[in-house]
């Protein structure tokens, strides 16, 4: 089946949500099960690591009541929602976390929460074992077995500890490579003129201490602001930046290759490093194709829809059938 294709039209009475909860935003979807969009939804983060309990839930509460306005609750066969850190969502009182949602929206169906990483594994293919990297803000690699987490994963450590090769670490890297500059021990170039600018620009205060202050007063993991600073110099192949994106990629890579044992399964790039076109995600696509020319690769595209696939997986038993529904749901481009 093609990915324009529509299954058979009597499945359409019924549908599922699926929910992508990331730091920055919260995405819903209801499809149905003849693979038409009915609704979405968008509101902001609903990480409660990242945003507390209460704007975690509201948010979520927020982006699915955007959908339920057009999709009748009772329509809703399964939810399945993708958010990090779900082993201990609790309320004060011990409920878990998201009860009060979907006993507010209406919603008396199945509902499942599954780790961000096994949303954006399904998002970027329809086999149900592999390794998933997530290269955003954060960078981790983590394997998948059954649509589950496997146990097994590289990095993910946060910005103190690890997430080598993120859009912090390469934020972090380039204001690094800036300082060196402006203290005459380090090569110059576009990427170092475009940090001095970001930060310096309408100041008279002297460029590294302007720098080394606006850095120290905010959270650090906002260094990954430069991180497009960084791809924008080595498209327009500035050495420096590239020699960065090189070693970003590097790092990338060995967590995936650390990860990855079963050479047969597929490995999905995800998050806006990896999976965007973007100069990491092709030398990163570059060097595995290198090393293993028979390897599966995709992208990830759309985490919601990816979770709501994995809610129809809990409703239909034809295996045949959900993998057609697979490439409805989800765009053919998401894979190479």
């Amino acid at each position: 089946m093609t990915a324009a294709a529509k299954l058979p039209q009597s499945a359409a009475d019924d549908c599922v949500l699926g929910l992508d909860v990331g730091g920055t935003s919260t995405r819903v979807v209801a499809i149905d099960l003849a693979g038409n969009r009915l609704a979405t939804g968008h509101s902001g983060g609903g990480n409660p690591v990242s945003h507390g309990a209460a704007n975690s839930v509201r948010n979520v509460s927020d982006a699915i009541a955007q959908v339920l306005v057009s999709v009748a609750p009772e329509r809703v066969r399964a939810v399945v929602m993708g958010i990090a850190g779900i082993t201990n969502m609790r309320n004060d009182a011990g409920e878990p976390m998201f009860d009060p949602v979907w006993r507010e929206a209406g919603l008396t169906c199945p509902v499942r929460l599954v780790a961000d990483a096994v949303v954006a594994f399904a998002a970027g293919t329809a086999e149900p074992s592999g390794t998933v990297l997530i290269a955003g803000t954060g960078a981790i690699a983590t394997a998948i077995d059954k649509h589950r987490l496997a146990g097994r994963r590289s990095d993910g450590y946060g910005w103190l500890l690890g997430d080598l090769g993120s859009g912090f670490w390469l934020g972090r890297e380039a204001v690094s490579a800036t300082l060196r500059h402006l203290d005459n021990i380090g090569p110059g170039g576009p990427m170092v003129d475009s940090v001095v600018k970001a930060i310096t620009s309408g100041t008279e205060t002297p460029a590294i201490n302007r720098i080394i202050q606006e850095v120290m007063a905010v959270e650090p993991v906002r260094l990954s602001r430069f991180a497009p600073l960084v791809t924008q110099a080595a498209n327009d192949g500035d050495p420096v930046a590239e020699g960065l994106i090189s070693e970003a990629a590097g790092h990338l890579v060995r967590s995936i290759e650390l990860i990855h044992i079963d050479p047969a399964q597929p490995v999905v790039l995800a998050g806006s490093l990896a999976s965007g076109d973007t100069p990491v995600s092709r030398r990163v696509r570059a060097a595995l194709s290198a090393r293993q020319p028979d390897l599966l690769v995709h992208k990830a595209t759309d985490g919601a829809a990816g979770a709501a696939w994995l809610a129809a997986a809990m409703v239909m038993t034809d295996a045949d059938r959900l993998r057609d529904l697979h490439s409805v749901f989800l765009p053919a481009e998401a894979q190479s």
